[in-house]
């Protein structure tokens, strides 16, 4: 206990030591952590949008008159569930196609009367993805199954909305490794700082035995300490700023058709626990580096 209580108290004295160097070190690493949050809360928004178009998205696998008995209805539905990336499968006899035709034009449902007895529309089954990979390879192997004459889906939407997905999670990657080796940096330098003003105090523990894993341990909590302050600054000015944004959005989003945002009670742990892993990894690993080159471990 004492010794914890050592450690923190040292490593909070070095904070206070090196206060302007200390302070400009901690607006750095906010400055990362606010970019590197923007762009975790994209990503997250991005997933959410991908997997509501995963649940709303699908494919249409018209079915041939000859096979519209109930036995070899049942038969496809069997053969379409077992295949790879499958989420759900329904049925739409040819009433149902009608009704649906009808509802998707809405007030020009009328240019279909006459057309109950001679329905024109062909029986189908909606086929779900589970996920939105490998969407092609499942209509390759629906269009193999026996009554099954067409498949249609919407090739582009899918492909729009991963590419958007893979754009913004290289783009994170990137753009956050940059950050992170910069962020490094910085607090390495101001650990060396603190290692170097406290040379004496250094070669008087090394004088008496200490081990350098010992005289390393303080410099770690400083750099933790950093990580972990910077970290709650970070989060509540990242979480401010998104619920100001959010409470527009919704106008903007109505109006302009863009995708739908989540609300930040469905992302500040994700963003808390982000910046807390951040922070403590950036402090410890920037503080290591400094430490081992400067006391030789």
């Amino acid at each position: 206990m004492k010794t914890s209580t050592y450690l923190f108290k040292q490593g909070y004295e070095n904070l206070k030591k090196h206060g302007s160097k200390t302070f400009t070190t901690m607006l750095i690493i906010c400055a990362t952590m606010i970019v590197l949050g923007i762009f975790l809360i994209l990503v997250e928004n991005v997933n959410k949008n991908v997997k509501t178009v995963t649940e709303g998205q699908g494919l249409q696998a018209f079915v041939s008159d000859d096979y519209l008995d109930d036995e070899n209805i049942q038969q496809i539905a069997r053969k379409l569930k077992d295949v790879e990336n499958v989420k759900e499968v329904i049925y739409l006899d040819k009433d149902d196609a009608f009704e649906d035709a009808k509802s998707t034009l809405k007030e020009y449902a009328y240019l279909l009367d006459g057309l109950e007895k001679s329905n024109p529309f062909p029986a189908s089954f909606i086929v779900k993805f589970d996920k939105l990979e490998g969407t092609e390879d499942v209509k390759e192997t629906i269009e193999t199954i026996d009554g099954i004459y067409k498949v249609g889906y919407n090739e582009t939407i899918l492909n729009a909305v991963m590419s958007v997905a893979d754009i913004a999670k290289v783009a994170f990657f990137g753009i956050g490794t940059v950050m992170i080796v910069i962020s490094i940096f910085i607090i390495s330098n101001t650990i060396k700082l603190a290692v170097y003003s406290n040379k004496r105090e250094i070669f008087i523990m090394r004088y008496i035995g200490a081990t350098n894993k010992f005289i390393r341990r303080p410099f770690i909590v400083e750099g933790t300490l950093m990580g972990l302050g910077s970290a709650a600054i970070s989060w509540v000015l990242v979480s401010l700023g998104y619920i100001a944004i959010y409470a527009r959005l919704p106008k903007i989003g109505s109006t302009l058709g863009v995708f739908g945002f989540a609300p930040y009670s469905e992302l500040w742990f994700v963003v808390l626990i982000a910046f807390i892993l951040l922070g403590v990894i950036l402090g410890m690993l920037g503080s290591s580096l400094a430490i081992k080159k400067y006391l030789k471990a």
